[in-house]
């Protein structure tokens, strides 16, 4: 059956980390002091002080659990909480601070484009050729858009969002990728990490493992190494 459908993972295969780290410090630290007051920089530093000490913040949640989206959540609260906590800002009430949590996993990630280079010209080609567009990510739902709004191509990805929040669970197994209206024979799904390749292919998906890191071997029906720009010799572009 002919590919309508491509899915790609965010982290390691459209967005580059370690570019986003340093952008989501300062544009959160100029969120935080415009809202809270203080220094940008203040608020930027507490948030590369709480990156440096990620797991201890994760520690006891299971992402994997009947509650792991209310764990992941649970997470970003966390983490919003330290930020007033380093920075000696008085903490606002629990609901506020809950609320802005939310409002921080999208915002601040609009504000920065960490794509790599490879990816953008990647997804407007196909995207130019009708193919529809979505992704399947461990990253909450907005956390995904915000990421795909910094690279300027949220408006591209007009097919499904499968995110934790939305289908349920973080691992992905064949559940994952099995949801009403998306028929798996049509479905390409892009991932740097074999287990999104492997739940997938179970879910009967086709899959293209991306090796960002040069050479290796696969399970996926397609592996490429190095970029994304490989991806479109594959379906024929």
């Amino acid at each position: 059956m002919t590919i309508t459908h491509i899915l790609f993972d965010i982290y390691g295969t459209l967005v580059d980390g370690t570019r986003l780290r340093p952008c989501y410090a300062v544009e959160l630290g100029s969120i935080m002091a415009e809202r809270y007051g203080g220094s940008p920089t203040a608020w930027a530093q507490a948030n590369l002080r709480i990156v440096a000490d990620w797991d201890s913040y994760f520690a006891d949640l299971d992402f994997g659990g009947d509650d792991g989206v209310e764990q992941m959540w649970e997470g970003e609260l966390r983490l919003t909480r330290a930020l007033f906590r380093l920075t000696g800002t008085p903490e606002p009430a629990l609901a506020e601070v809950t609320t802005l949590s939310r409002e921080l996993a999208y915002e601040v990630r609009t504000r920065c484009d960490a794509f790599f280079d490879d990816a953008r010209p990647v997804i407007k080609k196909l995207h130019a050729a009708g193919y529809v567009l979505g992704v399947a990510t461990h990253s909450l739902t907005p956390q995904a858009r915000g990421a795909l709004a910094g690279g300027g191509v949220l408006d591209y990805f007009t097919g499904p969002l499968l995110c934790p929040d939305t289908v349920g669970q973080y691992h992905k197994d064949a559940a994952f990728y099995q949801v009403d209206g998306l028929p798996p024979q049509s479905c390409l799904v892009v991932d740097d990490q074999l287990q999104g390749i492997l739940g997938a292919q179970a879910a009967g998906m086709q899959t293209v493992h991306l090796m960002r890191g040069g050479a290796g071997e696969s399970p996926a029906q397609h592996v490429l190494h190095g970029d994304l720009g490989g991806l479109l010799a594959v379906v024929g572009l």
